[in-house]
């Protein structure tokens, strides 16, 4: 693989994982993150894994400011000349009450997690269409399923996945393939950053091995295994799914 890839989130967790898959097949990369001191390190990484240090590009970059995407398409243009893959990512939530999510809450968690992505993807696709490349967004099964206290996260996720579908079938002329990865639970920093402390999210990760019976909770390389697919000839005629990888979990009724 020699596709000029962008990963947005791709200083820890899924976003990492994904960077050092895609690096093990040869692709050209450019990570984003606000965190470059991470971006560094998984650069590192990277490189370890046989991909040349001059393959990779690092943009520190808070996608949820609008200027900031611009600057980094630009500056993918510049060191690529092109975009084949676009994976967005990054990703933020916050366990809290309804009653108590205060307005600056609910507009981060969407910046985030739909606003960047369409702006984002919006400015790569005149380029995408040049490459008839694709695009993967990291949604969640919160996009299609209800968890109490993540009201916020799940409206997001679940717009992330309208935003899919609809728009593989817009694109879908322009041999532009958009597709969707909805992880269950899977072993990151995310569930502490949203607030969960240290001994409930151990438990938290132990009842996984009820709620997704398959795996229990899962690795973050197993999610970007399968965003590698997705951005591959092998999934060619894949376009506008939700691609659960949930060890099982959204195939049993809502418990």
């Amino acid at each position: 693989m020699c596709a000029k890839l962008g990963i947005t989130g791709a200083s820890s967790g899924i976003g990492a994982a994904t960077a050092l898959e895609f690096a093990k097949n040869g692709a050209k990369l450019v990570l984003a993150a606000r965190n470059v001191e991470r971006l560094n390190e998984v650069a590192s990484q990277c490189s370890s894994k046989g991909l040349q240090q001059e393959k990779i590009l690092v943009k520190g970059c808070d996608i949820t400011i609008q200027d900031n995407l611009k600057s980094l398409v630009a500056s993918t243009l510049e060191k690529f000349g092109q975009i084949d893959v676009l994976v967005n990512n990054a990703g933020s939530g916050q366990y809290v009450d309804f009653m108590d999510t205060s307005p600056e809450v609910f507009d981060n968690i969407f910046n985030i997690n739909t606003r960047a992505p369409f702006l984002l993807t919006q400015m790569c696709t005149p380029h995408l269409k040049k490459t008839q490349g694709c695009v993967v967004n990291v949604s969640s099964i919160s996009g299609q399923r209800s968890f109490p206290r993540a009201l916020t996260y799940c409206m997001s996720k679940a717009a992330l996945d309208h935003f899919t579908r609809t728009l593989a079938i817009e694109l879908a002329k322009d041999k532009i393939r958009v597709n969707s990865v909805n992880p269950g639970v899977v072993i990151t920093e995310f569930q502490t950053r949203a607030g969960m402390k240290e001994e409930p999210y151990k438990q938290y990760l132990d009842k996984q091995t009820e709620l997704q019976p398959l795996t229990g909770a899962i690795e973050p390389e197993e999610v970007a295994k399968v965003i590698l697919f997705l951005a591959s000839d092998q999934s060619s005629s894949i376009t506008g799914e939700l691609l659960f990888v949930d060890g099982g979990r959204h195939a049993k009724a809502p418990a």
